[in-house]
C-alpha cells in the first residue's frame, strides 16, 4: 500500500491506533508452494504459533509474531464479533456505529453490508481490511462479520488486537475448505525472511494487486454512493382555466413521466437485490461446502461407509453452479411396484 497517496485522509494517523502502518506496506514475493505447507501443519494453541516448512519447526508465541512484524497485542479481541455483539463504550452504539461508517442517521443502514454506501475513508479501510487483515476471495461489494466492526474500531481509534486477529483467522476452520483461497501470501514469506528460513531455491510470484490512487480509481471509491430514496408519486391536477388553457395541458404526462422514473428505479433496484441475493448464495454454497468437507472428514476418521446419493440429497459440485434443479421423490402412488417373489405363496 502507498500511505502517501492517501495523505488527505489521513490514513496513516488512523492506522497507527492499532500499529498497522507497517503491516499494511509488506510487500514481498508469493511462495505458492511454501503457504500451502505452512497451512497444513499450521495451529494455534495456548498462545503459540506453531507449523512446519522446509523441514524447520515453527514454534513461536503471538508475541514474538507481533515482533516480527512490528505489531502489538494490545487491544480488543473482536475475532468472531460483529457490530451487532460489540461492548460498546459508553453513549456508543450499534447505531452510533453505523453512523460513522456511513454518515448517515438513516436506521435502516445498521444492517446494510454494501461498501459503497460508506464514506470515502471508510472505502478505503474496507480495502485493507479485505486484502491484509482479513482477507477474503471473490466479491468485495460487501462486509460482513469482523469487518465493519474492525473498520469502525480503525475509524474511532479504539486498539484491536491485530495479531490474535490474524492469526485467528489463519488457523480457522473456513480455510480447511479443499482448493480454497489461502490468504496472507506476504505476510508468510516476511515472517519466513524474519526466521532466518532460505527460500533462495523456491518457486515464487509477485503480487498483482496493491493500494494505491490507481487502485482506487479503478474501484470507482472517489465519492460515496448516496443512499437511495423512494421518489413520491404527486397526482396530476388539471388545471382550472380555460378550454384553450385545458387541450394544451395533459393531465396524464406529469403522471406518466414519474411512473417511468419509478420504473428505472425499480429495475436498479432489482439489479442490486440479484446481485447481494447471488452473493449471499455464493456465502451459503461455501458453509455448506464446508460442512460437506467436515462430514466426509467425519466418515473417513471412522471408517464409515459414505451414503449413497438419493434424489433429494446430491453432493455440491465443487465448481459451477451451486444447485441443480431439484426433482421430488415419486408419491407413494406412483412409485414402481416391487418384483413379486416366485418363491411367496398365500395360504
Amino acid at each position: 500500500m502507498v500511505l502517501a497517496d492517501f495523505e488527505h485522509l489521513n490514513l496513516a494517523a488512523i492506522l497507527s491506533t492499532s500499529s498497522l502502518e507497517h503491516l499494511v506496506t509488506i510487500k514481498e514475493p508469493v511462495y505458492p508452494e511454501l503457504v500451502r505447507y505452512f497451512y497444513s501443519s499450521l495451529s494455534f494453541q495456548d498462545n503459540h504459533i506453531r507449523s512446519r516448512i522446509l523441514g524447520k519447526d515453527i514454534n513461536i508465541t503471538l508475541e514474538r509474531f507481533a515482533h516480527l512484524l512490528h505489531l502489538s497485542c494490545e487491544g480488543v479481541d473482536i475475532y468472531n464479533v460483529d457490530l451487532h455483539k460489540f461492548e460498546y463504550p459508553d453513549g456508543q452504539s450499534v447505531t452510533t456505529a453505523s453512523l460513522l461508517l456511513h454518515n448517515d442517521d438513516n436506521p435502516t443502514l445498521v444492517r446494510n453490508e454494501e461498501v459503497k454506501y460508506y464514506t470515502l475513508t471508510a472505502q478505503v479501510l474496507s480495502k485493507i481490511v479485505f486484502y491484509n487483515i482479513l482477507p477474503k476471495s471473490g466479491e468485495y461489494s460487501h462486509a460482513r462479520g469482523s469487518a465493519p466492526l474492525l473498520i469502525y474500531c480503525l475509524l474511532k481509534g479504539i486498539r484491536v488486537n491485530i495479531p490474535k486477529l490474524i492469526v485467528d483467522y489463519m488457523a480457522s476452520k473456513s480455510l480447511m475448505i479443499p482448493n480454497c483461497y489461502l490468504p496472507f501470501g506476504m505476510l508468510v514469506t516476511r515472517l519466513l525472511k524474519q526466521l532466518k528460513i532460505d527460500l533462495s531455491t523456491e518457486r515464487s510470484i509477485e503480487p498483482s494487486i496493491d493500494i494505491n490512487s490507481s487502485l482506487l480509481k479503478r474501484m470507482r471509491v472517489r465519492e460515496r454512493v448516496p443512499t437511495p430514496q423512494p421518489l413520491p408519486i404527486i397526482p396530476a391536477v388539471v388545471p382550472r382555466s380555460s378550454s384553450a388553457s385545458s387541450a394544451s395541458f395533459d393531465p396524464y404526462s406529469a403522471l406518466s413521466a414519474q411512473l417511468r422514473e419509478h420504473s428505472l428505479n425499480m429495475s436498479s433496484n432489482f439489479q442490486r437485490l440479484e446481485q447481494r441475493v447471488d452473493n449471499n448464495l455464493q456465502y451459503i454454497c461455501a458453509s455448506i461446502r464446508y460442512l460437506q468437507t467436515c462430514v466426509d472428514d467425519t466418515y473417513s476418521r471412522n471408517a464409515w461407509p459414505i451414503p449413497f446419493p438419493r434424489g433429494h440429497s446430491q453432493p455440491l459440485p465443487m465448481t459451477g453452479p451451486p444447485f441443480d434443479t431439484w426433482v421430488s421423490p415419486p408419491a407413494a402412488s406412483e412409485a414402481p411396484t416391487p418384483p413379486e417373489d416366485p418363491d411367496f405363496q398365500e395360504d
